[in-house]
């Protein structure tokens, strides 16, 4: 039965998927309980034959290829479309995971039966790992999303990264929470519908995800096309503030934390 979905969106990465696919498959458990999906966004580099290399040697890995361009939103949907496990991680293709962590992961979402587990993170800078002291609430027991939201309201612009959760996929579906087709931006509607309504959300400190601070990425470059911008600053925000509906009326300062996130999110990028 396969328990965990590992979604890998790529385009122009082939410097970095080398160790994100072996990170992936440096695990503890057998291969045949987890899929890999990597979702070739028409990359024009040689990322793909390196999937290709490591599709012979795993059984578990499928390769899905658009056509042209879909944007990093609607690649992590096509990875989504054909999932079989129960748990779904999105993971960056120029980032990596911790060696031998599924095992506890899993058993963490299976022992709480939650709806999304949430995890820390260490940062890697030119290969140096700096662990990030993120100073979120970490949770003895499941709690509802929007307690999680509430008590970490001062750090909330850092809950939205969708690879720090491992989402349970019938919740996902049953809510009907994609990521928006969107380059920029996707990962907060995403994060923050998902919290919003999550009635079983654990917050654990351990180090499960190596994120690369890489200054080619979508969110290293300094300069940004007006096409990134727009999506960036009108329809990322736009989505955010769509989400107000799902915040309960007597929920004040929740309310208000979500307006002036929206109104940064419009003028951080003029």
């Amino acid at each position: 039965m396969i328990q965990l979905s590992i979604i890998i969106p790529f385009y122009n990465v082939e410097r970095y998927i080398t160790q994100c696919l072996d990170s992936v498959y440096r695990q503890d458990i057998p291969e045949e309980e987890y899929e890999v999906i990597c979702v070739n966004d028409a990359s024009p580099d040689h990322s793909r034959d390196i999937v290709l290399e490591y599709q012979k040697q795993h059984k578990n890995l499928v390769l899905i290829e658009h056509e042209h361009n879909k944007k990093l939103g609607a690649a992590r949907n096509t990875g989504r479309s054909i999932a079989r496990g129960k748990y779904i991680w999105n993971v960056d293709s120029d980032d990596y995971i911790a060696e031998n962590c599924l095992s506890s992961i899993l058993k963490q979402c299976e022992q709480n039966n939650l709806d999304i587990l949430m995890f820390n993170l260490a940062s890697d800078t030119e290969g140096v790992n700096n662990t990030v002291d993120f100073p979120f609430c970490v949770s003895d027991t499941p709690q509802e999303g929007i307690t999680c939201l509430n008590q970490n309201i001062s750090e909330i612009g850092r809950l939205c990264p969708v690879w720090r959760y491992i989402y349970r996929r019938d919740f996902l579906d049953a809510n009907k929470v994609y990521s928006p087709e969107i380059n920029m931006g996707e990962d907060l509607p995403y994060a923050f519908k998902s919290l919003l309504l999550a009635k079983k959300i654990l917050l654990v400190n351990e180090v499960y995800y190596h994120y690369r601070i890489n200054p080619a990425s979508l969110t290293g470059v300094s300069t940004l096309k007006p096409i990134v911008l727009y999506e960036k600053c009108f329809l990322a925000a736009r989505l955010v503030y769509d989400l107000l509906k799902y915040i309960p009326n007597d929920d004040t300062i929740l309310r208000k934390v979500f307006k002036n996130m929206v109104r940064y999110i419009v003028y951080i990028y003029p």
